[in-house]
């Protein structure tokens, strides 16, 4: 009965997110954990890559704002209708990609710590697109203006 129970605990901590490592796959297979031990390294198997996507995920988000920021320090503020739209894209695809970072388990506190960061980052942003929204309706009021 405890074998069964540690069997349980070990396929719902797989199911959870718990890495597969040797000595839950020996709890959830029966197989002794050297046994696994010795086929992970004779066989080559590569544990899951959720980590490795994450990390290529938060380096795309990065650059992506990155670039937003070059954009904006090399247009001294003055971004035209195709790049406020750019920027507009950016914006909604660094959201996507911290939508995909939140489905897999990456760790709460940098995660967290990355949100805030986002978040930052996103509002200055926001901020941006309205001030040259609104210095470019004030270069569209003065040019109707002198044409009256």
């Amino acid at each position: 009965m405890a074998q069964a129970e540690e069997r349980w605990r070990a396929v719902r901590a797989l199911y959870e997110g718990a890495p597969a490592d040797a000595g839950t796959l020996s709890r959830v297979s029966g197989w002794k954990e050297a046994t696994i031990r010795r086929r992970i390294e004779r066989h080559g198997w590569i544990a899951g890559t959720d980590g490795v996507v994450d990390e290529r995920l938060v380096r795309l988000a990065d650059s992506l704002v990155g670039q937003v920021e070059t954009l904006r320090a090399e247009s001294a503020g003055a971004l035209d209708k195709a790049q406020i739209e750019m920027v507009g894209l950016v914006v909604r695809t660094v959201e996507k990609i911290t939508e995909l970072m939140r489905g897999g388990e990456v760790a709460k506190v940098s995660q967290t710590n990355r949100d805030a960061e986002m978040a930052d980052v996103l509002a200055r942003i926001d901020r941006r697109i309205v001030e040259l929204a609104r210095s470019y309706a004030r270069v569209l009021g003065t040019a109707e203006h002198n044409r009256s």
